[in-house]
Order: C-alpha cells, then structure tokens, then sequence
C-alpha cells in the first residue's frame, strides 16, 4: 500500500511530529495520515516502526485538536473508530448479494470429483484455482461507498444479519476509508472472517483468569461473541483481526475503464491488499489444475499449528471471475468454490472423574478426568472444567460420553456432554462444600462464578505462591521449575516466599539429581531475583486481579514495596 518514499516520508513526519512541543490545526490532515500508515504497519504488516507510547502520543493530540475544532472531525479519522456510550440493538439489514454456504471436501478424491465437474461445466482441460485458507472465525460483509465504510454485517442467515457497523469499528485491520476509486469503484461489498489470534486469545483468558472470570473456550467463539457485544470499547478490548477475502458485487463508475485487478480472484485480493485491507494476499496461491491444489491443502494442514491464527481447511476457488460467472451458483453454493475441511480435531470419550484443584488465589477448579484420547497429536486425560458453573451449564455428569475439541495450541475443552447415549448410571457431580486440600470451609463470593478456600495457610495456595513467584514472567528463578518447588515444600526445606531466600543446600546436597553445578546455579538464580524491578516483585506475589500490566502501574506509583501499607482501597 505504501511504497519506500512514502514510508520514508512519513516516518519522517513522524520523527517532526514527535518533536514538536506542541500540535495544532495546522497538523490535523498529517496528523491522521501518519496515525492510519503506523495502524497499517501494526494490524496489517504486523511491522510497527514506531513505540506504542509514540503512537499514544500522537493520537492523543490528534484527539486534542479535534475536541477543540470538532468541525473538522471527518468519519475516517482514526479517533473514530471508539463509539460514545452503548448500542442499543443491532437491526436486521439485507446483504446485497446473498452470503451462501461453501461446499465442503473432506479428501483428495472430493476434490478430483469437483474439478471434474468444473471443466465438464466448463469446457477445459486444465482450470486455474486460488487457493487460500478457511479463517476459523466469524462470517462478515463490509460495505464501502465513495471510498468511505458505509457498514458492517453479520452472516446471520445468509440473505440478512445484523448491523454491526459500530462493532466493525473497532477491527484495526478493517480501514475507515479506501481509495476504491483509484479503481473505478463507486459501492462495493466485501467478505470476510473476523477472529482473534491465538496470542491475544491467551493474553484475554488469562486477564479473565486474573478476575476470576471463566476462560472463552476458543478463538472462533471470542471473535462470534465479541461482534454482538453492546459495549464497542469491550469489543476493543479483544483485539480482533479481520482478513477480507471476497468481492461480492460492485458498482463501477461508467466514466472509468474497467480494471484488469477485477478480471481475477487473485487481482481482487491483491487490491484489497494494496488498499490497506488485510486480504490473504501473502497466504493464497494460484496454482493450474488439481494436483497442485491437492499438494498446498496438504502443505497448509502440515504446518497449520505454526500459523498465528486458527484455520479448519482450504478454500479453492475458480480464478476467472468470468468463468465464475459462467459456472454459477446452486440455492446453496456457488460452483465455482469448494471448501476443503481437514481433519476433525474432536473426539468422543468417556468422563470417569472429576478431581478438584486448589489455586494460589483460594480459586477450586474442577478437572475431569477422562479416558485418554488422541487429538491433534496430543493425548488428553484431564481437562479443565474453570468452575461449577460450567458443569450445570453443559449438564455434566460422572459415566458421560462427551465431546471433546482442542484447537491448535488452545487448550482442551468438553464441547458438550452426548446425552443421548446416557444409559441411566451416570452419576450427577457433587461440587464439595470443603476444601479438598485443607478442609476448610468453601465460600463463595458474591459476582463470582468460582468457590474459594479462605484460608490463606492452606498448603495448596502456599505452593502455588512459591510456584508463581519464582516462573518466569514474576522473579524468573531459572531452574526452580514447580517440580522442586514440591518436592522441597514436601521435605520441609521450603515453607513460603521468604523461605526461598533461605534455602539449606547442605540438605539439598544430600538429594539424588542435585549435583554441584544445579546447585550453584540456582544460587545464581535466586541471588538474581533480588535485582528484579519492582513490578516483577508485586507481579510475584500474586495478589487477586493484580496482573502483569497493573503490576507496571502499581509500580510507578510507589517507591518501595512497603509504600503500599499505606495504600487504601480506593487508591488501588
């Protein structure tokens, strides 16, 4: 989209613009020029040339000249994109070219099949396809007219979904405005797949973990939740990704000679992407004939865990936008397109257990265990259940078969319990009223969804505290894994976070798999920790809804751990 002069150029006004003391009305088109190419760089290139708080800066003063010259805020600014309040309702709009389903292939004889009714249909020997990857996310369409985003639209039942626009919004990677008239273009219609990457999926699960909140179960349903979300800055908060992949109907300017990038699959594709659209320009593949399709199905599948994003197969379709016209649609499917699935990553087994584990925050989180079964590579035996909640909304019990899935590197979860194949032996699951651990009594508070053991000298929590004081993200004691963290609490050598500090490593020289050099170097490792910054400390000691990012806040407001015996509630 942006050639090296005007890369360089507008760095270079970034640098200028950074520099400044002040900003005003002056820079407010430049401002918004340098603000869209960095969003560029970040969600499409995934390449940023400049520092999140330089781009904070910038647009903070973009915001600043526009609340004072609000006349001259225009609708693709990138200030707003973030909507004021809540959205009532979503109303149902019309597609303008149905959303049909695609025809799914499960091998390499479905897909020989097809071809072979594509060259019968029409009257060639060898087809030429594009080949790109079936995004795991949410089905959307996006509107543009006169270069501006008109709407965004759920899938909904294929012939009308739901008004979206404000939610839409909020995906960096889908542009405000596109020069689609540099093209001839004066409305057009645009598919797509909104999703969360697997990075931010974790990151988002894990800032739900911290508020004791239970975890999405996957990418696919965070992005389809996310789009009906009344609160836009919520939505914003997900960090979700757009790929555009599909030009559904367009209306040309009459006065405008029609441009070639329209006569093929791949050219829409390639000017999606030089328009500032995170098209799958990079992933597709235009290959002639079958066999070549068959080889890069194969290739994707092989490496598909790799990939940053969750896909469930290949897309193939017809290159020839003429010829795509010429073969046609079914009420259901267009001819020219064919879905090829891989493999199922879901398996039947039997749920035999359910085991409580207590956590370093009080938190008892129900574990089902159940017969071992291979996925994706990986054999499953337990699996999280987050709290009781999830086990009377998928009416779980002891002696169910039950559906399992796992998503690339997302962990395992019960899809759903097969009641139909209940015989009437199953036993109901009985969360227990007392600690499993320490046997005190459970309590749960009030706007929670998890059971906790208050009592702060349970073992249970203890070692959990060790073992999350010392992991890498916290104080990063190198070789002091959760492994020897038990086995020394277990020997008495190790009674709470200060106790690391005292360590007797005459008695750990006494124990098998302790040479010398381990010793030493993890000395090292805790001597180390006592140089950490202050927000690795308060990060370690793993207060309840203290994460990573509030620990770096807590700890530019203190000069001293002990400061915060002052602190009161409000204040934190």
């Amino acid at each position: 989209m942006y050639s090296n002069a005007q890369t360089r150029s507008l760095q270079d006004s970034t640098t200028t613009l950074l520099k400044q003391k002040t900003t005003g009305k002056k820079d407010l088109d430049l401002l918004r020029e340098v603000l869209r190419f960095h969003e560029y760089r970040y969600y499409i290139m995934n390449d940023p040339l400049v520092a999140d708080g330089e781009y904070d800066k910038l647009y903070k003063e973009l915001q600043a000249i526009e609340s004072s010259h609000p006349e001259l805020i225009t609708p693709d600014s990138p200030t707003q994109r973030v909507a004021k309040g809540l959205t009532d309702e979503f109303p149902k709009v019309l597609h303008l070219v149905p959303m049909l389903s695609l025809e799914n292939s499960y091998d390499a004889d479905d897909l020989r099949d097809w071809d072979r009714k594509v060259r019968e249909l029409s009257k060639l020997s060898l087809v030429e396809y594009c080949v790109e990857p079936k995004f795991d996310g949410a089905s959307i369409s996006v509107i543009y007219e006169r270069d501006m985003l008109l709407r965004g639209v759920t899938r909904g039942n294929g012939v009308e979904g739901d008004d979206i626009t404000t939610n839409i919004r909020q995906v960096r990677s889908v542009p405000l405005s596109a020069a689609f008239s540099t093209y001839g273009i004066e409305m057009i219609e645009i598919r797509g797949e909104v999703l969360m990457n697997k990075n931010s999926f974790k990151k988002y699960n894990e800032q739900l973990l911290e508020q004791s909140l239970a975890p999405l179960a996957n990418p696919r349903n965070a992005a389809a939740g996310a789009l009906r979300i009344k609160d836009s800055r919520e939505v914003a908060r997900r960090n979700l990704q757009a790929f555009l992949y599909n030009v559904s109907y367009h209306v040309n300017d009459p006065n405008f000679k029609q441009n070639k990038a329209l006569d093929t699959h791949s050219g829409m594709l390639e000017m999606l992407w030089n328009l500032g659209f995170r098209s799958p320009q990079k992933e597709m593949r235009v290959v002639k004939g079958i066999d070549a399709v068959i080889d890069y199905c194969n290739e994707y599948e092989t490496g598909r865990d790799n990939l940053p994003y969750e896909i469930d197969g290949m897309v193939i379709k017809v290159n020839d936008i003429e010829l795509q016209d010429r073969l046609g649609m079914t009420t259901h499917h267009p001819r020219w397109a064919m879905a090829f699935k891989f493999k199922a990553r879901q398996a039947t087994s039997k749920l035999r257990s359910v085991e409580y584990q207590v956590g370093r925050t009080g938190s008892v989180t129900p574990v089902a265990k159940i017969e071992p079964v291979p996925i994706g590579g990986v054999t499953v035996g337990s699996i999280s259940l987050f709290n009781e909640d999830v086990i009377r909304e998928k009416d779980l019990m002891i002696g169910d078969s039950v559906l399992v899935e796992r998503a690339g590197d997302v962990i395992p979860y019960i899809v759903k319990a097969l009641s139909e194949l209940r015989t009437g032996k199953e036993i109901p699951i009985v969360f227990p009223k007392n600690c499993p651990v320490c046997g005190d009594e459970l309590v749960k508070p009030e706007e929670e969804a998890v059971w906790r053991c208050v009592n702060i000298n349970c073992k249970a929590q203890v070692v959990e505290r060790i073992i999350h004081f010392t992991s890498k993200n916290a104080m990063d004691i190198r070789g002091f894994g959760e492994a020897n963290v038990r086995k020394f609490f277990e020997l008495g050598f190790l009674a709470d976070i200060p106790g690391i500090y005292r360590i007797p490593f005459d008695k750990v020289r006494t124990l098998e798999g302790f040479g010398e050099k381990s010793i030493t170097n993890l000395q090292a490792a805790i001597e180390a920790s006592k140089t950490q910054p202050l927000n690795r400390l308060i990060f370690g000691l793993g207060i309840r809804y203290v994460g990573e990012t509030t620990a770096k806040v807590l700890a530019h407001s203190v000069k001293h751990l002990l400061d915060f015996a002052d602190f009161e509630q409000d204040q934190l």
